[in-house]
């Protein structure tokens, strides 16, 4: 056997046992199921090679020196890792039963189609469960499968300007930036594998499978919660003077109120260095005047610092412009990374702006984290693969295989898990079952080779046997539909913005998560916007969004007596999710080794900066620096023709600690899927910079594959209202859908010469991209947005309005879905209308069972109830700073 194949049969992971049935393509459902194999699930990709996945005709990331073909895209290869890949025509009857046996003996089943796509073939839920009642139903469609605009479709750009994303990035008063890639696509992707976890677990516990209805759209739109709760509880727009502000927390000489990239401090922005090519910024902020001068004397203590006008934070607030200017003739003369060294000595936040060849070439912390390990491609030859943000002690999540070549598993799949004979799976092969006779098998050898060998019992790779997954014994005791999937489950949070996004998905799905504070409360507490602009530790709209459906207790972990009751909660609890620095908690006899002693099923899961080991484990950071380091900025921005000499551009939103949730979700609910078989719990290891590092969508891969580096920018359309439209239409121009477009247009006398017969060309449509964009920018100029979005989705283009947060409120698609929730403040008299879930749970419902807890609310609930301290004891412990 090879390496990987030893490593795959020897090391235990957390899905192991899991067959998935993989009905997706393109980036989101694709990038779901790529995780869910490296962590040991068995992924049967279904494929025709007549129609196949976009991306394997992905040219752009063959190699310079191989041969096109469906097997040689790299970005196939690295979005299709783990996987086995089915031939099979669905459409014919045998075709159709042979996929109904194999969902027969699946686990889960994945969709991303359009709405009721699949359906509309008889593989809907309600068909699948009576093949296989216990089967978990994911669908990943754009606007989900419920809502007046449920047959909306997106790539992850329109998703991004539909929900926004999009708007939350960019200058004032300049066209929005965007993201510069597809983030709603590998995050679609993630909450795809959440979404599959969190039904395992639920499964496991109850025996119950479910449907789960994802919307990739509303995924984008519950990463905005700061801002939207600004605008339905302060009444504030988004569209507004010095908004968005760029990188910067503050826009100069506009209302100081929060634009929720954490605190409103200054210096705050990215800065050009040596020797000024096309990636060399750096970023550089200071979260307080300790830090401002520690910059100083980094910098030299140079004369224009001294200037009362930078002495304090409201000062270099006002005086940004002249700040920045004076920054920035520091940071001209040195490297990024020198400028990185330098300030981090000194306690100074900075990172440089790292395109996808400096996360490949010259980043140490990605190397130490062994983000990118070499494996062979059976035509691509050796090449980088990207590796999972987290590390888990008992079953490591690593790639087991490339991507694979179209229909190569036929042989495995067909005659090692269906039982079919050689005979038949030839005949298959002849009759359409398995391969089109429109395509010569002598394209592919491997083909041939299939028809020609028939499986032996000695080479057989399949992973399962044809009986399916094993039984999973349940291990709590069954769940009501009306309680979330993730009902009786103890979790201990101990997280600050880091973390607190991924402990609230977790109460939101109903597990008791029992937020623990410092005495006092925690920073995040401290971050705007604030409700009626009061600043209070108990008014942070920032701090309600993220810290929904838990309950809270303060704890000095810094006493003996904290770090004893600390103890106690955990030999009970099944999961802890610490952001602390790393090595803190075993620093205080509180580390997984310490705490497992007691509690051998707890899962405990640290989310910090960049891991607990490597050179820049110990770095200072922000939302900010992250998105530098991560390759976000490198790849955000404005286009020369649209503003020249732009900087690039970070998207708003703590997006980093976003992605450094994700992947802490994930991993904690592959332990836990294991420990749902076999009791043990584990210790996990996240890392933001590397969750950064990975959510990039295809740059990395094209550097790898063709040595190319992305640039920034993307062009967007300006309606007749001011407001602007994604349109994907510029790189998947045909004559068919060009002919649509012309007809669309010359309806409004504006098609131009697009009707000429000439355009029937595929060649000429390709050599005159750039006048056709021409007549439809004209176009979009005489319409208004709503129209060329509504009417656009109507003729199947996967356009999307950019749309602020506060425009989503009366969206009639998000009302039928029940996304607004009101939540109750009983303390405040009233309730406010708050973001929903991304996803419909049909079998174990999401839901927000409390408004965030004030500081220390439930002291006397846990401390006395559930641990039996009497209130003379706490009185006790709260005058001595414990609690």
């Amino acid at each position: 056997m090879t390496q990987s194949e030893t490593k795959v049969a020897t090391t235990p992971r957390a899905l192991d046992g899991i067959r998935v049935l993989d009905f997706t393509w393109v980036r989101a459902g694709p990038w779901c199921n790529r995780w869910l194999g490296s962590l040991g699930a068995q992924i049967l990709k279904v494929e025709w090679p007549e129609n196949p996945d976009i991306l394997r005709g992905n040219i752009g990331t063959t190699p310079p020196d191989v041969e096109n073909s469906l097997n040689t895209s790299g970005q196939f290869n690295d979005t299709n890792a783990n996987k086995l890949s089915i031939s099979l025509n669905t459409r014919t009857p045998r075709g159709m039963e042979l996929i109904k046996r194999l969902i027969s003996i699946s686990d889960v089943v994945i969709e991303n189609f359009s709405s009721r796509v699949m359906e509309s073939w008889g593989l809907g839920y309600e068909e699948l469960r009576k093949i296989r009642p216990d089967i978990i139903y994911v669908s990943m469609a754009g606007f989900g499968h419920t809502g007046r605009h449920h047959y909306h479709t997106t790539f992850g750009s329109s998703a991004q300007a539909l929900s926004g994303q999009t708007f939350l990035s960019g200058l004032p008063a300049e066209v929005p930036a965007g993201w510069g890639w597809s983030y709603l696509d590998d995050t679609g992707g993630m909450y795809g594998a959440m979404s599959v976890l969190t039904a395992l677990h639920h499964r496991n516990a109850t025996g119950e499978g479910q449907y789960v209805d994802l919307a990739q759209m509303i995924t984008g739109i519950t990463l905005t919660g700061s801002a939207l709760l600004d605008t339905t509880i302060n009444n504030r727009s988004s569209r507004r003077e010095g908004y968005p502000p760029g990188n910067r927390a503050h826009w100069p000489n506009t209302p100081l109120v929060n634009n929720y990239r954490g605190p409103t401090v200054a210096p705050h922005n990215a800065y050009r260095t040596n020797p000024a090519d096309y990636n060399d910024w750096c970023v550089i902020i200071c979260h307080s005047d300790e830090e401002w001068w520690n910059l100083v004397k980094v910098m030299g203590s140079p004369e224009w610092a001294a200037s009362p006008k930078f002495a304090t934070m409201v000062s270099r607030l006002e005086h940004q412009e002249e700040l920045d200017q004076e920054i920035e003739s520091w940071t001209i003369a040195l490297n990024k990374y020198e400028i990185m060294e330098l300030c981090q000595a000194a306690g100074v936040r900075s990172m440089p702006v790292q395109s996808s060849e400096d996360r490949l070439e010259n980043d140490p912390q990605l190397r130490h984290r062994e983000m990118y390990l070499e494996m062979e491609h059976p035509v691509l030859g050796v090449r980088k693969l990207q590796n999972a943000p987290f590390k888990m002690s008992e079953t490591p999540a690593f790639n087991s295989s490339p991507g694979p070549l179209i229909g190569q598993h036929n042989r495995e799949v067909f005659e090692g898990i269906l039982g079919l004979s050689h005979a038949e799976l030839v005949a298959g092969y002849e009759d359409g079952t398995f391969w089109p006779s429109s395509i010569a098998l002598d394209l592919y050898p491997y083909v041939t080779e299939i028809m020609r060998d028939a499986l032996s019992k000695n080479n057989e790779t399949h992973l399962l046997s044809p009986n399916g997954s094993p039984k999973q014994e349940s291990v709590t005791e069954r769940n009501a539909n009306s309680r979330g999937p993730l009902s009786g489950l103890l979790v201990l949070e101990l997280a600050d913005k880091k973390g607190q996004w991924c402990g609230k998905l977790m109460a939101d799905l109903g597990a008791e998560v029992i937020k623990i504070e410092p005495p006092g409360g925690e920073a995040a507490r401290t971050a705007g916007p604030f409700y009626e602009d009061i600043p209070n530790r108990e008014r942070s709209l920032s701090f309600w969004h993220y810290n929904t459906s838990k309950r809270g207790i303060t704890l000095s972990l810094e006493t003996e007596d904290g770090r004893r009751l600390f103890r106690r909660l955990a030999s009970t609890a099944d999961i802890i999710l610490e952001t602390f620095v790393a090595g803190y908690l075993p620093s205080l006899g509180l580390g997984y080794e310490d705490l497992k002693e007691d509690n051998p099923r707890l899962i405990m899961c640290s989310l910090t900066d960049f891991g607990q080991t490597g050179p820049w484990r110990n770095y200072a950071t922000s939302d900010l620096t992250h998105l530098a380091a991560g390759g976000q900025m490198a790849m955000c921005g404005y286009l020369d023709e649209q503003l020249a000499a732009a900087p690039p551009i970070a998207p708003g939103g703590g997006q980093a600690w976003h992605m450094g949730s994700h992947y802490s979700y994930m991993a904690i609910m592959a332990a836990l899927c294991y420990r749902d078989v076999t009791g043990r719990g584990q210790y996990i290891d996240t890392s933001v910079h590397d969750a950064c590092a990975l959510t990039t969508e295809g740059h990395v891969n094209n550097y790898i594959y063709a040595g190319r580096v992305m640039t920034r920018g993307r062009p967007q359309l300006i309606c007749n209202d001011g407001r602007w439209v994604n349109a994907t239409i510029g790189v998947r121009l045909t004559p068919k859908n060009l002919g649509v477009l012309a007809e669309w247009m010359d309806g409004h006398g504006l098609a131009g010469d697009l009707l000429e017969e000439k355009y029937g060309d595929p060649d000429v449509v390709k050599e005159n991209t750039a006048h056709i964009l021409e007549v439809l920018s004209n176009f979009a100029a005489n319409v208004t947005s709503a129209e060329l979005y509504l009417e656009s989705q109507d003729r199947k283009f996967s356009w999307g309005a950019i749309r602020a947060p506060d425009e989503l409120l009366d969206d009639g698609h998000l009302q039928d879905r029940g996304f607004w929730v009101e939540v109750e403040h009983p303390e405040l008299g009233r309730s406010f209308k708050y973001p929903g879930p991304a996803a419909i749970w049909n079998g174990s419902p999401w839901k927000i069972s409390r408004r965030a807890p004030l500081i220390g609310e439930h002291n006397e609930e846990i401390f006395c109830g559930a641990l039996g301290l009497s209130r003379a004891d706490l009185s006790v412990l709260t005058e001595g700073g414990v609690v």
